[in-house]
């Protein structure tokens, strides 16, 4: 069976910086099709209805977008962010929503095969980490369950609000720990849980959701094992296939921490995996097959899993050669 990936990496706009990746599980062995340049540090993809965005993280910010075709990627245009560093996108239908580390949430409507800004919201404060939370960072933008809402993380204000999606109005906000940093959310799909990697004290928080957009904290637990004192920022969160199993990537100690998914979302505490290089960014786990496919930053390359039956990621050997490649998604899911 064979599978098609993007990749998004950090880049210069005249290099390639966007990757189509396959995987051939029979042999278990990925490599790299196609690249496509056109956008600077496009760090983070998203593709929605025949059409690819990009967050072009760097200090114009902008939002890229692409047309998927029988040739790979053509370029369509772009859009201001209205902010610095877009280092996370959201695309649905016609809308692509990015997280912007200065700060603030942008939408963006595309009208046929343009985009322009839509909508903008700018945040306000910071945290008790004067070198990490000086400002509002927000780092991700992600989507309710409910259609309705968009739950930001931003690191910098140890917070995470909900957005209505249409206008992007401020419907609430919870506080996180002082210091933690949230990075990432990932809603569970079947039960009202969604769970938040923290990237300042690398922990995972289990939140309840209800009606909305309310989220209630549950659970905090560590993801780093008990003996490593070094240095870390946590990353990404993904679910097993069979959502027995929640995955997070630790940066620094480089590797990946495996958590029980228990009764009511509830989370058990970490297993640990060590990994197959250095800084793991994003990574992507196959909807329909056990395999986890990790992006090493600082490594330079992508690097391909099999998931055990008891949900421990074993790398495979197979690995391709990618400059410093950050965000891994399914091509052709939306």
């Amino acid at each position: 069976m064979n599978y098609s990936l993007w990749v998004g990496s950090y880049a210069k706009k005249d290099e390639p910086g966007i990757y189509k990746v396959g995987i051939d599980l029979d042999s278990e062995k990925i490599q790299v099709m196609d690249r496509f340049r056109g956008a600077e540090n496009p760090s983070f993809l998203a593709e929605a209805d025949g059409f690819l965005y990009a967050a072009s993280e760097s200090m114009e910010g902008k939002a890229v977008l692409f047309q998927i075709d029988e040739d790979g990627l053509a370029l369509k245009g772009t859009a201001d962010a209205g902010d610095m560093a877009p280092c996370h996108i959201y695309a649905e239908g016609k809308s692509a929503w990015t997280a912007n580390y200065g700060g603030s949430v942008t939408k963006f409507e595309r009208d046929g095969d343009s985009i322009e800004k839509a909508a903008f919201s700018k945040r306000e404060g910071s945290g008790p980490n004067q070198e990490r939370q000086d400002a509002p960072h927000v780092h991700s933008v992600t989507p309710f369950p409910d259609g309705l809402h968009l739950l930001v993380c931003d690191l910098g204000t140890d917070t995470l609000a909900v957005y209505e999606k249409t206008k992007l109005e401020l419907v609430k906000e919870v506080k996180t720990a002082p210091g933690s940093g949230p990075r990432m959310a990932l809603f569970h799909p079947e039960m009202p849980v969604v769970y938040v990697m923290n990237e300042l004290d690398s922990t995972v928080s289990v939140y309840k959701t209800g009606q909305n957009g309310d989220i209630t904290h549950l659970d905090t637990i560590e993801s780093l094992p008990a003996d490593y004192s070094g240095k870390h920022t946590g990353a990404d969160l993904q679910f097993s296939p069979d959502r027995r199993f929640l995955y997070a990537s630790i940066r620094g100690w480089d590797g990946f921490a495996v958590f029980d998914i228990e009764g009511e979302g509830a989370l058990s505490q970490p297993r640990h995996v060590a990994g197959s290089g250095k800084t793991p960014r994003c990574f992507y786990v196959l909807p329909d097959a056990p395999y986890l496919i990790a992006a090493y930053q600082d490594s330079n390359k992508v690097t391909l899993f099999k998931l055990e039956a008891n949900g421990l990621p074993v790398f495979t050997g197979s690995e391709v050669t990618i400059s410093a490649p950050v965000c891994v998604i399914m091509k052709g899911a939306n």
